[in-house]
């Protein structure tokens, strides 16, 4: 048997085989639905961990911060600047420890930080969802996210 493994090495090594190489590179490439935020029904793999809604669609970052400001948790991380224009801003000295919450959340692998996670606010000021604030730190909800008109929406998905 210990001759067999290195064997098993070479015949690794050589292209003979091609689509069992394939094969496995896809099998060892789950992180790229990681960082999509959403799932299609597909499982994302082992090592990664579901959303602890337990739905099939994993948890938005406005979502996660929109629950976090409604519930007053973490709320030396976050803290509405104000309330009725969905106005929210992060704290300079524990916006990182926010951040590695959110990719805990996610179920990333790698460590989580503010910087990536602005930059999925700002792809929201795109969307429409979270548009930045002159201020520091500061974004803000859409009236849509926040609630408002949500329920005499103009505009139907059909």
């Amino acid at each position: 048997k210990v001759s067999y493994l290195p064997r098993m090495c070479l015949q690794y090594s050589s292209p003979p085989q091609p689509s069992s190489d394939e094969e496995d590179i896809e099998r060892q490439s789950p992180p790229l639905e990681v960082s999509d935020g959403e799932t299609d029904g597909v499982d994302p793999g082992p090592g990664i961990m579901h959303g602890e809604t337990g739905s099939k669609k994993k948890i938005r970052l406005y979502q996660f911060l929109l629950d976090l400001l409604r519930s007053g948790d973490m709320k030396d991380s976050i803290w509405w600047v104000d309330k009725e224009k969905g106005t929210f801003q992060f704290s300079s000295k524990h916006k990182e420890a926010l951040a590695h919450r959110w990719g805990i959340q996610k179920g990333n692998r790698k460590k989580m930080t503010y910087q990536k996670m602005a930059r999925a606010l700002r792809n929201y000021g795109k969307t429409g969802e979270v548009k930045k604030v002159k201020k520091k730190l500061t974004y803000q909800f859409s009236g849509e996210v926040m609630g408002r008109g949500v329920t005499d929406r103009k505009h139907y998905p059909h």
